[in-house]
């Protein structure tokens, strides 16, 4: 490209955009290198296509569902300046303003009105257009070199620098969702630099349940029990617990309670589902025994349906827990018990690991938190260097919270690489 750019963007996707329409906010003459074929990253696919883009809660509750880091609540600390910066009221504001009304659901999840992420996305990108923001697709940068003012980006088959400029930022994406340009582009330019990158994994992801223990629900795919108590268990120790839907697929869990809990899935864990939201052992024993007293010729797969569980379901679980009574008067008082504890307690489904980065929605790893600047998202290396989204070592459950870091990095990214320029000049 001719000349200096104020500020160059790796990584034309939710972060990019954003940063790269801060930084022209702030005076920056920006340009966005994307590798894709078009620019907007994982947004046409966000929330199910969808675009849920926030979470309207308050700041202090949002801050409680990011992790990341390598010691406890340092997520949380990382990304407390950048979600002040910019919040979740700016941006509804900001889309909402823009000519896109957004509706809060009663989980708290925010969507465009329409429930269409493309019409997000125009909303960016004509916001870039206005702002003159130039976009660069199908240009993979291989190597970013610092020079004494700025820096020079080169792509395959370039002679010379694609681009150079005063500062830059990295907001690649991670390695989720590769066919949308998910890819480890920028570990590797990071690793360049000289940052140390925590080895990425799946996030956000189905998980894979043992076939033989999984077999008893190959029919239920497509079911979902709503609102259940979920628990990840390595080597008997209780990893982490929520509560959410949890859905069965072809071969193993998703839905939002299990997709939470899968960054930490390690083969060979446990994951307990408790298939009854709201009540505990006792009285799921006493609704079996009173129908087993009152309505003896009623069929055990009935009964547990009328705890709330799918039909579909009960009889997936009796088979798996191989109990062979058909009516409430047949029922042993083990097979009771066992009940009682599946329902309540958590039936044990023994994991295989998860189902990999073609569905994973989000990474779990990334460049090391304490070498980068909470408070301007800027190296602690590279000066002029700045990061932004899923490159970094910090990833949100499902319900917004993903999106919204990337647009809070973004736009602190973005102003403080625009800021940085003009010392730089």
């Amino acid at each position: 490209m001719r000349g200096f750019w104020d500020t160059v963007i790796v990584g034309g996707g939710p972060a990019g955009l954003f940063a790269g329409i801060s930084a022209a906010q702030h005076g920056a003459r920006v340009l966005i290198l994307e590798r894709q074929e078009k620019p907007g990253g994982k947004i046409p696919v966000s929330g199910g296509g969808r675009a849920n883009l926030t979470h309207a809660g308050e700041l202090p509750e949002l801050l409680r569902h990011y992790h990341g880091g390598e010691n406890p609540k340092e997520a949380a600390r990382f990304i407390k300046p950048a979600l002040y910066s910019f919040s979740n009221r700016d941006l509804m504001e900001f889309f909402s303003a823009r000519g896109l009304p957004l509706v809060v659901e009663p989980d708290g999840r925010v969507f465009p009105e329409t429930y269409r992420a493309e019409d997000a996305l125009r909303v960016l990108l004509r916001e870039a257009e206005q702002l003159k923001v130039e976009i660069l697709t199908r240009t993979r940068v291989l190597r970013i070199k610092p020079v004494p003012r700025g820096f020079e980006l080169f792509a395959p088959g370039k002679a010379g620098p694609v681009a150079k400029s005063l500062t830059m930022v990295l907001a690649t994406g991670g390695r989720a969702y590769p066919r949308f340009g998910g890819s480890d582009d920028g570990y590797r330019l990071a690793a360049q630099l000289g940052h140390r990158v925590v080895p990425p994994r799946p996030a956000l992801v189905p998980v894979l349940v043992a076939p033989p223990a999984f077999a008893p629900f190959s029919k239920c795919a497509g079911i979902t029990v709503r609102n259940v108590v979920v628990t990840l268990i390595h080597e008997g120790e209780v990893v982490r617990k929520t509560c959410g839907d949890v859905l069965f697929t072809q071969k193993g869990l998703s839905g939002p309670a299990v997709l939470d809990l899968s960054r930490d899935v390690e083969p060979g864990d446990l994951l307990r589902v408790a298939f009854v939201s709201g009540m505990n052992g006792a009285s799921v024993e006493r609704h079996l025994l009173a129908q087993a007293a009152n309505r003896g010729r009623r069929t055990v797969a009935r009964a547990i349906q009328e705890l709330g569980i799918p039909l579909g379901l009960a009889r997936a679980l009796m088979e798996a827990l191989g109990i062979s009574a058909t009516h409430m008067a047949e029922l042993s008082r083990s097979e009771r018990r066992a009940l009682v504890d599946a329902l309540a307690l958590g039936y044990p489904f023994p994991l295989m690991g998860t189902a990999g980065w073609e569905e994973a929605m989000v990474t779990r790893g990334g460049v090391a938190l304490a070498e980068v600047s909470s408070k301007t998202m800027e190296s602690r290396i590279v000066p002029g260097l700045f990061f932004a989204g899923e490159i970094l070592d910090i990833d949100g459950e499902s319900g917004g919270y993903n999106l919204q870091a990337a647009f809070s990095t973004g736009f602190l990214a973005g102003k403080s690489a625009a800021e940085k320029a003009k010392t730089v000049e």
